[in-house]
């Protein structure tokens, strides 16, 4: 007799097989999913079904970890259960260790028989069990994909049918199982979670990376979360990367080798060798249009291949899209083609240059041109700049663009023109004005006899540039007149000419003429679907459109601006910068600073440490509504310290445009008055007034001074000469501030009518614009009396209503009582260690004034010695540096 055999109705069970896993080193829990499973009701069925590494088992463990272990029967599937009675023992094993179930009951006793899955008194007895627990259990089948043979489905299917009210099965499978979930999601009984609701969000990725204690910057992990779809698996992956090189380099070039080899085990080993080979040829494409593949690799059968690589238990290539095209997903694609690149280069380059054929065969001249660089035939390159550069600069291909120019440098090919205009203007949509200087002198060196009316012309565009983003406006403007239209348009590129004119004449030209113009050139840019040029002339109508005070149109332009960008390469852009400034402005007179804050950071990742003049406004811009909506968000000393910084960087001597001027001066001198800052408030007047002469936002700064001051009747007076003589406002919705300051002025001074009257035509302007900032953050006086005039706002009451709410919301903590100048210059010594008879003797006061000084100091500090004073001086920004770096 064979002592090993056993011939038990019940075998053995491995108590691994049927124990809940414990978490991964970097779990993160994710309330959004378990909630639908809590939430599950009278369902019969839980199904989490998605393919390899998203995540089903730890959400379903988590699951069961929350509900308590002893109360979830768990079952991890392998190939042994496909033998009925080794599946049936591991269910009742289950089962019988679940808390719920009886010492007495008889599913801890059951026999199974021979075949389990047949014999329909065995599963009745089953189901009566279920029945009659005091409390439901949920047995939960983990990796149902390994159960291949058709008994055990069929068992279950039975035992499901009964529906017995003590069981829920819950099942993770990387295909549907054969179940009725049909009927179950007819009847209300089916919980599903599929793959996309698996997918991490940006907000669970920054969980996991800082569980991991992986170093990714904050602002690298939504494209890392594009990148992998969201796919767990690769995140955490990404996050393994990160803590062994110290950054994402090695995972997102395909270097890391722990990567591929779990996709190669877990991804690919599933597939079939036919399969397996397809995915690694395609993968020189980022997108596969209908036609190519059975090019490339050589069989007929190639799309019916990528379908089948497109369902649900594999779903490694993605499908669809106008026109129709196939893709694998980005990671497995980075590793297969960095794998072919590294065992089978020639393969790859000559793939690159089948690819180009076809590409350019059908009348896609980006992608030909894409793998005609990756291909390494840089005479080919250089045919097919010749011919679609102009065309692909104004499509937004400027990332294929600069790495044909590259390859052409790299191999020293002989200067073009062309070619050298084209960098050129590359250079200068990156605000790279000295490296666009070097290429038109290349293009000058290499100038032919008798010049193309195109090449004329784009020569003349790029200096005019170059002049706009680098020398004053009124330089900008002879260079802009210096363009020949009739040529531009004998070249094709009239409306290239028109654009650019627009453009830089956008302040002396009429605005309604203007706009007129700049429909024109974008109904034909879209029907030409030039994304760079759609772009430009919806950022350029958005700037309008600011001028004009229409601001829910600027921003609305603006997002459109951005959506058309975002479908061109992430360089530096000029253009993108401008439309994020835009969407900031926007953001912060919506009264949302939140939003203003987040695009103003984009503002200088786009535009950089360039050195155009052009981009330094930008810097200033972006930097002072950055302050702006850091001060209103609470961080007062760090923003009014930010929006300082901006200025002196700009340099005192530098004249900048007259809006960006007046936005700066106007915000910065706002929060300075507010904080008590009074000397910064004056800087930012004496720095803004040779630019602002003869405006009325330097009445609308002196009417506050006065305010300030307690000259309620000067202020007044200030408004009144700004209300009657007119002086042109570069902002439009200052006219706002100005009644509100007018409304300040008006109740310090008693006059409550007076203050009636210009509160609603406050209301009344502000409402059609939906500019709410100077009323949210607005003191706390004049939002009192606001509040007090509810139900007699007549038209305005909806309007008021909204920004009380919105201020309600925000819950900006209250602002700390400003320090005076003469506290102020008291903290300033206080780091020196001086005693305080040396401060009194530098400041000409006496000791106790010093004295009464610190006192203040420390109570509007909330400190109570003098090193508390100084660390939370430096903490709020009172001690720090005159200029700091533009990107902390």
């Amino acid at each position: 007799m064979n002592p090993c055999r056993d011939d038990s109705p019940r075998r053995r069970v491995p108590r691994a097989k049927i124990t809940v896993p414990g978490p991964p080193s970097d779990f993160v829990s994710r309330p959004r999913l378990l909630g639908p499973l809590d939430g599950r009701g009278e369902a019969a069925i839980v199904f989490v079904g998605a393919p390899a590494g998203f995540g089903k088992t730890v959400l379903l463990a988590d699951w069961a970890r929350r509900r308590g272990r002893d109360a979830v029967a768990w079952l991890s599937a392998d190939a042994d259960d496909n033998d009925d009675r080794l599946f049936w023992a591991a269910v009742l094993e289950s089962l019988g260790r679940c808390g719920p179930v009886p010492d007495g009951s008889s599913l801890r006793q059951l026999e199974v028989p021979g075949e389990p899955s047949t014999d329909l008194a065995f599963l009745a007895r089953v189901a009566d069990a279920l029945d009659a627990l005091p409390e439901p259990v949920v047995l939960i089948l983990d990796g149902a994909q390994e159960i291949t043979a058709p008994g055990p489905w069929h068992g279950l299917r039975e035992l499901v049918r009964h529906q017995p009210a003590g069981l829920c099965l819950a099942v993770t499978s990387r295909r549907e199982p054969p179940l009725p979930l049909g009927r179950a999601r007819l009847a209300d009984r089916l919980v599903e979670v599929g793959a996309e609701q698996l997918r991490f969000s940006t907000e669970e990725a920054k969980a996991l990376l800082a569980t991991a204690r992986a170093t990714v910057p904050p602002d690298e992990v939504g494209p890392l979360v594009a990148r992998t779809g969201g796919w767990p698996a690769g995140l955490r992956l990404a996050a393994a990367s990160a803590v062994r090189h110290g950054s994402l380099r090695d995972f997102d070039t395909g270097r890391d080798t722990a990567v591929l080899d779990y996709l190669t085990d877990e991804v690919l080993a599933p597939l079939t060798p036919v399969q397996r080979e397809l995915l690694r040829t395609i993968s020189i494409c980022d997108e596969v249009p209908a036609g190519l593949a059975p090019v490339l690799c050589g069989r007929a059968d190639a799309e019916a291949t990528l379908r089948e690589l497109g369902e649900p238990a594999t779903r490694v290539v993605e499908s669809g899209g106008s026109p129709p095209h196939h893709s694998v997903t980005p990671l497995l694609r980075t590793y297969l083609r960095a794998d072919l690149q590294r065992r089978a280069p020639d393969r790859s380059r000559t793939l690159h240059a089948t690819a180009a054929r076809w590409f350019a065969g059908h009348d896609r001249p980006a992608p030909a041109l894409l793998h005609s660089v990756r291909s390494g035939n840089p005479a080919r390159v250089g045919e097919l700049l010749r011919e679609n550069a102009v065309p692909l600069f104004l499509a937004g291909e400027h990332h294929v663009l600069r790495l044909a120019l590259t390859v052409l440098e790299n191999r020293r090919v002989t200067a073009d023109p062309l070619a050298a205009l084209i960098s050129a203007a590359l250079c200068l949509e990156a605000a790279e004005t000295s490296a666009a200087g070097l290429q038109l002198a290349r293009a000058e060196v290499a100038w032919p006899d008798r010049p193309t009316a195109e090449l004329t012309v784009l020569r003349q565009l790029a200096y005019s540039r170059l002049t706009r983003l680098d020398r004053t406006p009124v330089q900008a403007v002879r260079a802009a007149e210096q363009v020949d239209e009739r040529l531009a348009a004998e070249a094709g590129l009239g409306d290239l000419a028109t654009l650019h004119r627009t453009a830089v004449l956008l302040a002396p030209h009429d605005r309604a003429a203007a706009r007129a113009e700049l429909v024109r050139v974008l109904d034909t840019a879209e029907r030409r679907d030039e994304d760079f040029t759609v772009a430009q002339c919806l950022t350029t109508l958005g700037e309008l459109a600011g001028y004009d005070g229409d601001y829910r149109v600027m921003e609305t332009l603006a997002r459109r601006a951005e959506a058309r960008r975002a479908r061109q390469d992430h360089f530096r852009s000029l253009q993108g910068a401008e439309a994020c400034a835009l969407l900031a402005y926007g953001a912060l007179l919506r009264g949302q600073p939140a939003d203003a804050l987040t695009h103003a950071k984009r503002i200088g990742q786009l535009v950089g440490d360039a050195p155009a003049r052009a981009a330094q406004d930008l810097r200033l811009v972006a930097e002072t509504l950055r302050g702006a909506a850091e001060f209103e968000l609470g961080g007062w000393h760090a923003g009014l310290r930010r929006m300082r910084r901006a200025r002196i960087r700009l340099g005192t001597g530098r004249a900048c445009p007259a809006g960006h001027a007046a936005l700066c001066a106007v915000l910065e001198q706002r929060a300075a008055l507010r904080l008590g800052a009074a000397s910064q408030a004056r800087e930012a007047v004496r720095w803004a007034h040779p630019i602002l002469a003869g405006s009325g936002e330097l009445l609308l700064m002196r009417a506050r001074t006065q305010l300030r001051l307690g000259r309620h009747h000067a202020a007044s007076s200030v408004l009144r000469s700004l209300t009657e003589d007119g002086p042109p406002m570069a902002l439009p919705w200052a006219t706002i501030e100005a009644s509100l300051v007018g409304v300040q002025a008006a109740l310090a001074a008693g006059a409550r009518e007076r203050a009636v009257r210009l509160l609603d035509e406050a209301l009344r302007v502000a409402e059609p614009t939906g500019v709410r900032f100077p009323f949210v953050f607005a003191p706390p006086e004049l939002v009192g009396f606001l509040t007090s005039r509810l139900g007699g706002l007549g038209t305005g009451e909806r309007f008021a209503g909204e920004i009380l709410a919105l201020r309600r919301r925000l819950r900006t903590p209250p602002m700390p009582a400003p320090l005076t100048e003469r506290e102020r210059s008291v903290l300033r010594l206080l780091p020196t260690q001086r005693s305080i008879d040396e401060i009194a003797e530098d400041l000409t006061v006496s000791p106790n004034t010093v004295k009464t000084h610190v006192r203040g100091i420390y109570t509007k500090l909330d400190v109570r010695s003098r090193r508390e004073a100084v660390a939370i001086a430096q903490e709020r920004g009172l001690l720090d540096a005159e200029v700091a770096d533009f990107t902390t």
